[in-house]
């Protein structure tokens, strides 16, 4: 099962029996048609507005498939989902984890914890054995209130990113993480890979019944969707760090794959799409669980932490962030 990318402007996707019609158009004005079908596909995401007929957007609906749109620079804008979880004991007990302070820093210690491991284990591979995220983990047990965990995960994540430069070498500037706009071509890759990874944790908390709104980490402000963003943090650097430093590192992208325009960096298209290609390998890529013990995708893996934090509002069972020795 895979994602489907469409990323030209005026491609059209329709529907064809069981399978999906991609109409792409050549430089020489003639359309290129290909069929994928439907049951490969595990959801589909429209990269700059491309078009969808509205029999294929409800046939994607019928079948489950999340349909996800990104701007053109990678910006998360929205999702069409298939039918919501009708599980409202889930919710209520979503809610009331949100106003109990102390199962609501649990929560919060936990998914900390796991987003500072993840950085740690990413830095230590990529050759920074002795880097600054070592005690941080430990440090984020010890604290008492939710300020005080996002002290402690904020300083993190800027060691964290103080350290890539070293990491990037001399090809690459990179001063540390700046989101709106992206102003360097470092801060680009990671925000679209952030888009990406946003697309699939929405699904996976919609699949698991759980308010894409009401969150723990995250204050919940209008707007926000703070549970996804939540569930996003142990998978920063699993997934979307990982695929932004290896695309680099193994130059698949080069300087040469940007447009800047006002201070704002974005990939060119043919660049976008070898980014596209390595997330997806990634999220396909499998691992042996640490907690089921089994090998699985990271892609099952988002959904499996998502039935996690379900299964503690609703059982109490402590909740676990994936954490990759």
């Amino acid at each position: 099962m895979s994602t489907l990318y469409l990323t030209q402007p005026d491609a059209i996707l329709s529907k064809q029996q069981e399978a999906f019609k991609i109409a792409l158009k050549s430089e020489d004005g003639t359309w290129k048609k290909q069929s994928i079908p439907a049951q490969t596909l595990e959801d589909i995401v429209l990269l700059g507005y491309p078009s969808m007929t509205g029999e294929a957007f409800g046939y994607a609906l019928e079948l489950g498939l999340p349909v996800h749109y990104l701007s053109r620079f990678g910006k998360y804008v929205g999702s069409a989902l298939p039918n919501e979880s009708r599980n409202g004991q889930l919710r209520l007990a979503q809610f009331r984890a949100h106003e109990n302070p102390q199962q609501r820093l649990d929560i919060v210690k936990a998914i900390a914890k796991g987003k500072i491991h993840n950085q740690y284990n990413l830095l230590y591979r990529r050759g920074q054995k002795e880097n600054p995220l070592k005690g941080r983990e430990k440090l984020v047990l010890q604290k008492q209130s939710l300020d005080e965990v996002r002290g402690v995960e904020g300083l993190a994540a800027r060691e964290y990113f103080a350290c890539w430069q070293d990491i990037l070498g001399d090809s690459w500037e990179f001063t540390g993480r700046f989101r709106r706009p992206p102003t360097d071509p470092v801060n680009a890759l990671l925000s679209f890979g952030y888009g990406l990874l946003r697309t699939q944790v929405t699904a996976a908390a919609h699949i698991a019944g759980l308010d894409p709104y009401i969150g723990f980490l995250h204050e919940t402000t209008r707007g926000q969707p703070a549970l996804v963003l939540d569930l996003m943090e142990e998978f920063r650097p699993l997934i979307a760090d990982s695929v932004v430093l290896t695309v680099l590192k193994q130059k698949e992208i080069k300087p040469k794959d940007f447009n800047e325009s006002l201070g704002a960096y974005r990939l060119k298209d043919d660049a976008c799409k070898v980014f596209l290609s390595a997330f997806d390998r990634k999220l396909c890529s499998e691992f042996k669980h640490p907690i089921f013990n089994y090998k699985c995708s990271y892609r099952r893996a988002i959904e499996l932490q998502a039935r996690l934090l379900a299964r503690h509002l609703q059982e109490g069972i402590p909740y676990e962030p994936l954490i990759i020795r």
